[in-house]
């Protein structure tokens, strides 16, 4: 029989559960209902061991046969420990010791990692990074985060802070302040929040007509519509992709001179936007980057959707045990 990994990705509104083989193929996934009532976390983690417990029940495989189980969880996590600094999405508002609490259900490994980190991993392993030791994701959703993996290994830094990519300060006049409390974060303009941040302070100044003045009367501006209207030739659309492409180079190009990495990939809602910001992310990202770090660095779209964080949270133990300890 072969051995297994059992992976949870841990969402503010569900949890992807997953099993795996020992080389990261998926055998099955599925979700539940995440259990934001008790703010310590014991009964979620104790619904996600109810949900594995019915898994293995109904399939071929025993909890002897598991390798470990790795979790995603969104917020600053402690990969030491496997404790959480506290989550917004899952109203945890103290840490939390998810490894602790877990292992009071099993007697298998158990890592825990960043929500951010894990989707790195998955991409790494199975998705665009094609097995790269090193790789950098970048997540374009409401926020922007990411995940960086180098020979190897996701960078944590000294007390899980490592990858915090999101609050590099970019925007050097601080015109929108970020939920962590600072001002001029990228996240502020180059999110899918950033690009409503920049209609609004740049379409006062409009001298010509634009396609979406009326959403940006009725606060009805979304990224989407933006760079929609943007493949649409609308001109001052096109001057906000240009603008939040410019800053998402930028990024890239610190970190091409950081880690630099094989792929940096782009994953997230507003990654879906395609050519029209990807193609000029990449055409800034090569007018700014030191050559020699640019070299053979491809800047791709994510693969794996929403099976990013499951497989990441796979690859813990993948990466952890099975290729540190051979474990076959």
């Amino acid at each position: 029989m072969k051995r297994i990994i059992l992976a949870a990705d841990i969402g503010g509104t569900t949890c992807k559960l997953g099993c795996f083989d020992e080389t990261l193929n998926q055998i099955a996934k599925w979700s539940i209902h995440t259990d934001t009532s008790d703010s310590t976390g014991y009964q979620l983690l104790k619904n996600i061991y109810e949900a594995f417990v019915e898994f293995i029940d109904q399939s071929q495989y025993k909890f002897s046969d598991v390798v470990g189980i790795g979790i995603g969880v969104p917020g600053p996590v402690n990969f030491e420990t496997g404790e959480v600094n506290g989550a917004v999405n899952l109203y945890w508002t103290e840490t939390v010791n998810v490894r602790e609490i877990f292992q009071q259900f099993v007697d298998c490994p158990v890592y825990v990692d960043n929500d951010a980190n894990v989707a790195a991993l998955g991409e790494k392993h199975k998705g665009a990074g094609n097995g790269s030791d090193d790789v950098v994701a970048i997540t374009l959703g409401t926020g922007l985060g990411g995940g960086i993996i180098s020979n190897g290994e996701i960078v944590h830094g000294h007390n899980g802070s490592g990858a915090e990519i999101g609050h590099f300060r970019v925007d050097h006049d601080q015109r929108f302040k970020c939920n962590c409390g600072k001002s001029g974060c990228i996240e502020t303009v180059a999110s899918a929040t950033g690009v409503v941040n920049l209609v609004n302070f740049y379409y006062p100044k409009l001298t010509f007509k634009s396609s979406i003045l009326q959403l940006i009367k009725d606060n009805k501006v979304t990224a989407k519509a933006v760079f929609d209207a943007a493949k649409a030739g609308d001109q001052f659309c096109i001057f906000i992709t240009e603008r939040v492409a410019n800053y998402i180079a930028y990024l890239c190009s610190i970190i091409s001179v950081t880690s630099n990495p094989k792929y940096i990939v782009l994953g997230g809602g507003m990654s879906t936007a395609g050519l029209i910001l990807i193609e000029n992310i990449k055409t800034e990202y090569h007018n700014l980057t030191f050559s020699p770090a640019q070299q053979d660095t491809k800047i791709v779209q994510a693969q794996l959707g929403n099976d990013a964080g499951i497989t990441g949270a796979a690859g813990l133990i993948y990466t952890y045990i099975i290729e540190k300890e051979g474990v076959k």
